[in-house]
Order: C-alpha cells, then sequence, then structure tokens
C-alpha cells in the first residue's frame, strides 16, 4: 500500500534523530514511523512546508519527500518573534488555506497514494481534507496536539490550561468539526486527545476512531548500549528534562523542591528555553541545590537520576519523557495532565499529583525521596510498564491495521 504523510515544516533529516538533546516532536516521531512502515513494505511519501517558494521532490534514506513553500505571511518554522497583529493574520490563513492546495493536488496526482494520512495541519490547513476527499482518496488523520481546538496547539494561555475553547480559537475554527467528518479514520495519540476532541463535536460521522500511543526507539534511546554509570552514588537526585518554558510546570517543581524536607538532595534540570526565562529560573534557584545542566541525551541523563518529575501544567497529549524515564528504570511523579495518567499506574511505577495544589507535589517528593525501598520497587515496575511505549513493531503495526480496514471496507 503507498500512503502520504502529510506534516508541518520539513525539520526532520535522519541526522535529526540523533543530535543530543533534541525534544522528540511529531516531526520526528513520524519520521521513525515513516522507516518502520518502508521496512514492513509500504510505499511512502513524505509531504512537508518549507521556506522557500516552489514545489521540490528529493529523497533522504530512500523515502520521497515533497517540500512545498509555505503560502502565508510568514514561515513559522524559525519561531522568529511576530507581531499579535501578524499572527493574528497568520492564523486567518491558516485557518483555510486555499492557496496551499494545488501543491497538495499536484503531490496527489503525481504519486496516486491508496491512503493520505495527516500528522500535521499547521500551514496546510483544513482546507487539505476536502482537497484529499476530492480525489477519493482515504483520510487518516492523527492527532498529536490540540491544533484543530486551538491555534497554538496548547490550549494554554496566561499560566493556564483552557477547560474550553476562548473566542478567538472559537472563531477560527467554527467550521471544523463539520469539515472532521470527511475523514476516514482519526488516530490519538492518547485516549484523552481523541476524547477531548470528540467532545467538541469532531468526527462524529468517522466510521474508524482508534487510539495508538506513540513509541520510542529503544534504540535512539541508547537502550541497546551499556548504560553509563552514576558519577556519584551518594545523596538523592530529582531530575526533570524538556523544554524550559512555563507550560512544562518547571517553577512549580522548584517551588515544591524547596519546601520539601530532603536533606542531601539535588534537582537536575536538563533544557533550554528562552534567555530571558531561563535567566530568571537560575535567579530564582540561587542558593539552592538546583543544577542546570543544558541540553542532554536521554542516555546521558536518566542513569544519572534517583526520581524524574514531570510537572506539566497544560494538558500534553500524551509525554513521551514519561516513557523515557520508565525505561530507564525510574519511578515518575507527573501532574494528572492530558494523557500523563495513561502512562502512569499510581502507586505502581509513580505518583501523580495535581498541578494546582502544589502542596500535593511536595508531598510526593517527599514521599519517594524518603523512601528508598519504594523508589527500588516503582524502579523495577516502571522497567516492566516501559514495554508497550518501546514495542516499535506493535506500533507500526496499528497503523497497518488501519489501513487493512480501510481497503478491506473501501472506507
Amino acid at each position: 500500500m503507498a500512503s502520504i504523510q502529510i506534516i508541518r515544516y520539513e525539520n526532520i533529516a535522519p541526522e535529526y534523530l540523533r543530535r543530543p538533546g533534541r525534544w522528540w516532536s511529531a516531526e520526528v516521531v513520524l519520521w521513525e514511523l515513516i522507516r518502520g512502515l518502508a521496512s514492513a513494505g509500504h510505499d511512502n511519501v513524505l509531504l512537508a512546508t518549507r521556506d522557500q517558494p516552489g514545489l521540490q521532490r528529493i529523497e533522504r534514506d530512500g523515502i520521497p519527500i515533497w517540500r512545498a513553500g509555505l503560502r502565508n505571511w510568514y514561515w513559522s518554522g524559525n519561531h522568529t518573534p511576530k507581531g499579535a497583529a501578524l499572527r493574528a493574520m497568520w492564523h486567518a490563513f491558516d485557518s483555510y488555506n486555499l492557496w496551499m492546495q494545488d501543491y497538495l493536488l499536484r503531490v496527489l496526482r503525481t504519486e496516486r497514494p491508496d491512503v493520505v494520512t495527516v500528522h500535521g495541519l499547521s500551514g496546510w490547513s483544513a482546507a487539505s481534507w476536502k482537497t484529499i476527499q476530492s480525489q477519493g482518496i482515504p483520510i487518516v488523520q492523527v492527532l498529536h496536539d490540540h491544533y484543530l481546538l486551538c491555534p497554538r496547539a496548547t490550549m494554554f494561555k496566561k499560566g493556564r490550561t483552557c477547560e474550553k475553547q476562548c473566542t478567538s480559537c472559537h472563531l477560527l475554527r467554527i467550521w471544523h468539526p463539520n469539515l472532521s467528518n470527511a475523514l476516514s479514520a482519526v488516530v490519538g495519540v492518547s485516549r484523552y486527545i481523541l476524547d477531548r476532541h470528540m467532545a467538541l463535536g469532531y468526527f462524529q460521522d468517522v466510521a474508524l476512531r482508534e487510539v495508538i500511543h506513540n513509541v520510542r526507539s529503544p534504540s535512539a534511546l541508547g537502550l541497546d548500549e551499556p548504560t553509563p554509570v552514576r558519577e556519584s552514588p551518594t545523596g538523592l537526585r530529582i531530575g526533570f528534562i524538556g523544554q524550559l518554558v512555563p507550560a512544562k510546570g518547571v517553577e512549580v517543581l522548584m517551588g515544591a523542591f524547596k519546601t520539601a524536607v530532603l536533606p542531601n538532595a539535588e534537582l537536575w534540570i536538563a533544557g533550554r528555553g528562552k534567555p530571558d526565562y531561563e535567566a530568571s529560573l537560575r535567579k530564582n534557584a540561587a542558593s539552592t541545590p538546583v543544577r542546570f545542566l543544558g541540553r542532554m541525551a536521554p542516555r546521558d541523563f536518566y542513569p544519572q537520576v534517583d526520581i524524574v518529575v514531570v510537572p506539566s501544567l497544560w494538558q500534553e497529549p500524551l509525554g513521551l519523557v514519561v516513557a523515557e524515564a520508565l525505561a530507564f528504570g525510574k519511578p515518575v511523579i507527573a501532574s494528572k495532565r492530558g494523557g500523563i495518567p495513561e502512562m502512569i499506574k499510581d502507586g505502581e511505577n509513580g505518583l501523580l499529583f495535581e498541578p494546582n495544589r502544589p502542596e500535593d507535589l511536595q508531598e510526593s517528593l517527599h514521599r519517594l525521596g524518603s523512601d528508598r525501598a519504594m523508589r527500588v520497587r516503582m524502579g523495577k515496575t516502571a522497567k516492566i510498564s516501559s514495554a508497550n511505549f518501546l514495542d516499535v513493531t506493535r506500533w507500526i503495526d496499528g497503523y497497518i491495521d488501519i489501513y487493512r480496514q480501510l481497503d478491506k471496507h473501501g472506507i
């Protein structure tokens, strides 16, 4: 079966996967999926946007890649700050961007795929569903984030998670629920993200609705290599790894760490953020046993800590940092947000807390940090429970099964 996989930005060169400290995104997960499908005998073509005009076809690792110049007010892939008015115009165009559809149509008519899987509509817009439908090709939409509900894709604003769509998000997505019925199948990377869309009226007439958790490749994590030896076995180390942005809850973690009574404990923070935000975090951590490590590869970080904390304030659709920590046999203290509770069995491989109650995190840190036997027990269970998030073959087979059902039933 031949499939076109659509994503946002053309930034998933194979070398991207090997750069230490790169945070996994839908683009990188997709590259693993494409390679897995190719290994299983399925032809794949990738379609992505880029910052240069025109339409270009190249190949990487034997995978054809079409690169389409983004037709909007600016290129969104470089994350250069833009003014509010310009951002508003960009998102207005992106709600239904007809100017990108001739690119898509040319690729569809050239490649003639059996199915199109859409992983990221940013830049392409929901108009792409109609374009693909016009060619009689089945469409599988994969939900990696909240983009169909919120142009920022996070449903997080002014330091708080959004319980419902704000007025601007509603207006920019007003036709999307009805347009989503053009799909043949929808896949949520967590039960949470699929249910969240369904609750807001999406995919009501879609026949095939599935949940397929994203996975991490053991080799990409370095699990097929000898585990690095911990530099110093003394003292307790609590770890955080990820982007240093307010939505990740780093400040909440630092506050709870300061107030938890944990003698000889250190907080290790791996990751990068905007310079001014990093500076404020470092200032807040002055005269405390908090270490900022910058970007680190997973296999260099996890073996050096005893507990991993995932204090997300936003509704993370899944949170593969949790899967990474479990894979290295580390108990995880994580917030009850998004798809994270689908990965943590409270009291078995970690502890869950309510991020709106900082005292809950403080209590969890003290409980697990002061009980070595509990950490050892949870660490063993964590390692076992990580199997579901490392099984690349089963992950690939999940998508192949969807393609087969579409083919069998002519959906």
